[in-house]
């Protein structure tokens, strides 16, 4: 008994202790008993101090799982202080400041209830067997769960524990935690950091956006550089200002053109609009330069610009910034068409 209570404690102290780098789940921090039970006998508590409780009269569940691959996730990762509150409100406040980089997810209501604002249409839904809008990946039978996109055991170099497998194969994002590191993807100013203001986005290949790039393993069409068949346009944009009408762009470009690259009409983008904000959306940067007073003319937006990846309040998941007052995972106030004033002038 007393090595069983020695190996509870090691386990504990890997799911609080705060890791060199890296995200949890992955490595000397991933912890088979947190997910796994050998016997069905008996389930650790998911809180401090929780103990241990019996694991009840269920059948056991696939893969020796303590629950349903969603459920079981959203143990720790919903109003519990052990881990980052990804579904609804943050109401655990575990590892982050109070705005989310990726927001929150919802579910479908045959199975799990919606935190009050949180609705099926603002962002990813657990459990939802719908088509990804922009492809062709559905789950017909359990609906989209959480290991669709996250490894559920890890992968060391890759943001987020993102999937690096099936339809997301060579679609790597790799992060720098602590000092930034420009030939990486992702710069994570601390450890498992999920604070919207501790993490930004770099562009190692001005030419594409790796995130943009695993985002398409699901919403396959709608990502790409300009000049794809997807995107339309060109490669950085410049000759479809310059002829519209001949090279026009079929969807708004996820990499490969900056914010200002035009050098006539400003109905394309403009540096200027985007630097006038006080509060801006999230964008890759060559240069690291996203966070300067000014930003600089390599700035360029993503999929992460405009949605939030777990999702928010307001419909798709998108960002409402205006450029001034209190930033919320939502945005500072603004509505629909201050999003796309960020970088575009047209309207008043």
């Amino acid at each position: 008994m007393k090595r069983f209570v020695c190996l509870v404690a090691v386990g504990l102290v890997a799911l609080f202790g705060v890791a060199a780098a890296g995200d949890y789940h992955v490595g000397l921090n991933l912890v088979c008993s947190d997910c796994h039970v050998m016997h069905a006998s008996q389930q650790h508590g998911y809180s401090v101090g929780g103990g241990f409780t019996p694991l009840g009269a269920a059948a056991p569940y696939n893969n020796l799982l303590r629950n349903d691959p969603n459920d079981l996730c959203l143990t720790c990762h919903d109003n519990n202080s052990v881990a980052p509150d990804v579904f609804g409100g943050n109401t655990g406040k575990s590892y982050t400041g109070p705005n989310r980089l990726a927001g929150a997810l919802n579910a479908d209501p045959a199975h799990r209830s919606n935190d009050a604002g949180y609705d099926v249409s603002d962002g990813h839904t657990l459990w939802s067997t719908a088509t990804a809008p922009g492809g062709t990946f559905s789950h017909a039978t359990d609906g989209l769960e959480c290991t669709d996109c996250h490894a559920a055991h890890g992968t060391a170099t890759q943001y987020r524990n993102l999937l690096n497998r099936g339809s997301f194969s060579g679609k790597n994002v790799t992060y720098a935690v602590g000092t930034n590191d420009l030939t990486k993807d992702v710069f994570e100013r601390f450890p498992r950091s999920y604070s919207e203001q501790d993490v930004d986005y770099n562009e190692p290949d001005p030419t594409k956006s790796s995130y943009g790039a695993w985002c398409s393993g699901c919403h396959t069409h709608f990502h790409g550089s300009g000049g794809s068949t997807d995107m339309g346009g060109v490669s950085g944009g410049v000759a479809s200002q310059a002829t519209p009408n001949t090279t026009p762009w079929l969807r708004h470009p996820t990499a490969d053109v900056n914010i200002g690259n035009n050098t006539a009409a400003t109905y394309i983008s403009s540096l200027a609009q985007f630097n006038g904000h006080t509060n801006r959306v999230k964008v890759m940067d060559s240069q690291g330069l996203w966070n300067g007073t000014t930003a600089d003319n390599t700035v360029t937006p993503s999929c992460f610009s405009c949605h939030k990846s777990h999702g928010d309040k307001n419909a798709f998941g998108l960002i409402f910034m205006a450029g001034t007052g209190t930033v919320t995972e939502e945005g500072d106030g603004g509505a629909y068409r201050d999003l796309c004033r960020q970088c575009h002038t047209e309207g008043s």
